[in-house]
């Protein structure tokens, strides 16, 4: 009797093994002969599954977001407002290796983004999820009085990610090695900024 195979299922698998060789390997090293050695196939299954190496090195990029799209989520529930989004940007910080990880593989997307409009709008939609997410907890921790009169709830999302972000560059890049508890501090002086 033939093997059965979730084909989508299958696509997960080789998508996660994708951002595994993309974070250790980076993008121009990342071949579809290297993607099937990992992961223990034929170049020839790969390519059933993704049409073309663009395909492949999409969905990879969709795979990590989604793990940390699904990572936040549950952060969400557990709080509310400002803590609520202090709790998900700390969580975005690069101090476990999986999420460095995610960030190589976000990195290694930049460049190729000004180049493939596709890779372009995939980053910008779930750029502006992120922040749409991180709008609601400001909004909420405004209502709720948390915050100083007169800021702008879009700069000030805008201005903590891009901290976020810039530890990331500085870790991934080893240009300054940032310790976990260096990185955490530097957050919240920034959020404790917000603070009425």
């Amino acid at each position: 009797m033939p093997k059965i195979v979730d084909h989508e299922q299958q696509r997960q698998a080789l998508s996660s093994t994708v951002a595994s060789a993309l974070a250790e390997l980076g993008l121009e090293n990342t071949t579809l002969r290297a993607v099937a050695s990992r992961h223990g196939c034929t170049k020839g299954m790969v390519q059933h599954y993704f049409a073309d190496k663009e395909e492949l090195m999409l969905a990879a990029l969709v795979f990590v977001e989604e793990q940390c799209e699904d990572r936040l989520r549950k952060i969400g529930e557990q709080h509310s407002g400002l803590e609520q989004l202090h709790a998900r940007l700390n969580a975005q910080l690069p101090i476990r290796s999986d999420v460095l990880d995610e960030w190589k593989v976000r990195f290694s997307f930049a460049t190729r983004a000004a180049r493939s409009p596709e890779m372009r709008d995939r980053l910008l939609q779930f750029q502006a999820g992120y922040q749409k997410a991180g709008m609601t907890c400001l909004r909420k921790a405004q209502r709720a009085g948390d915050l100083k009169s007169g800021l702008s709830l879009r700069n000030s999302y805008r201005s903590l990610m891009a901290l976020v972000s810039g530890i990331s560059v500085s870790v991934v890049t080893g240009e300054d090695r940032l310790s976990a508890a260096n990185q955490r501090q530097m957050l919240k002086t920034a959020i404790e900024n917000l603070r009425h």
